[in-house]
């Protein structure tokens, strides 16, 4: 980092104020040790890379019956981004689903495919049913679909059977499908010229029933910190909580060698594949186990 740099301000204010107050007691001291370390510890893993905390927002669209088909859609066990090390809610916020109008995505195509198995199970709307589970499989299977793309592997020979004889998507005619959309804020790190390369990669972890990209980038602003009230700079590493500073530098640590890369990319999405199904298993083996309980 330049000395002139807000993220070197950030870090020379901390260990200034931790200076001033020294060894003094007060809860204003204790406040101006820990910034201090935990400002130390960004920069211990920083390690001397000039790396800047990002915030991107991708907006997501899926075809859904409902509010309720939308959040199965949308903001729960699918087309969630994905970091280098996995699914990590702590670095994203998401909103709730939000009705658009068709234009909004280029048109309505994205109405003309819709899992089978969850327009055969619409009626049912249990948390972890057979709606849902429909939802998760036709998923599971998409990011299978763009992995193999990713990895020039060719599709499906029958656009409406895969090769394991499973129906694949419908095109529904007459159903009341409207598009649906969320927003999600994810939190990254990037190096220089590397923030939308790894944009990008959130974004490509997000698939509709094809597996096609389903997500796009609305916007990506780097957060250097803020100046407080008292003139100083007040460093990014300050804003999070130790659990986030930790997750973003693993994620930087498996992506700096390879951002971009569409076989890392692939690795991300197959590993997806596994933690959607899995997530959706384990709440299926929950749900038996509260049945069970009240017999």
């Amino acid at each position: 980092m330049g000395a002139d740099t807000p993220l070197t301000m950030g870090v020379l204010d901390a260990r200034s104020r931790a200076l001033e107050y020294g060894a003094a007691p007060g809860s204003a001291a204790r406040q101006a040790r820990r910034d201090a370390s935990d400002v130390e510890h960004w920069e211990a893993r920083r390690r001397g890379r000039y790396v800047r905390l990002w915030a991107a927002r991708l907006d997501v669209w899926a075809a859904a019956r409902d509010a309720r088909d939308a959040a199965y859609r949308l903001v729960r066990h699918v087309r969630q981004p994905h970091h280098r090390i996995g699914d990590v809610p702590i670095l994203r916020s998401t909103g709730s689903p939000r009705l658009c109008a068709t234009a909004d995505v280029g048109g309505g195509g994205i109405l003309t495919t819709y899992p089978r198995g969850a327009l055969d199970h619409r009626y049912d709307r249990a948390p972890f049913g057979a709606l849902e589970r429909a939802h998760v499989v036709a998923y599971v299977r998409a990011l299978a679909a763009a992995r193999d793309r990713l990895l020039g592997v060719m599709p499906c020979a029958s656009a409406s059977r895969c090769t394991d004889g499973h129906e694949a998507l419908s095109r529904p005619e007459g159903s009341p499908l409207q598009v649906w959309r969320v927003s999600h804020r994810i939190l990254y790190l990037a190096g220089p010229g590397e923030a939308r390369a790894r944009a990008a990669e959130l974004a490509a972890t997000v698939v509709d029933d094809s597996g096609a990209p389903a997500a796009e980038i609305v916007d990506m602003r780097a957060d250097d910190g803020y100046v407080d009230g008292e003139g100083r700079w007040v460093h990014p590493a300050l804003t999070l909580v130790p659990r986030a500073v930790s997750a973003l530098w693993a994620d930087y640590d498996a992506a700096e060698a390879d951002v971009g890369q569409p076989s890392a990319i692939a690795e991300v999405i197959s590993r997806a594949a596994v933690y959607v199904w899995g997530t959706f298993a384990r709440g299926c083996d929950r749900c038996s186990g509260e049945r069970n309980a009240t017999r």
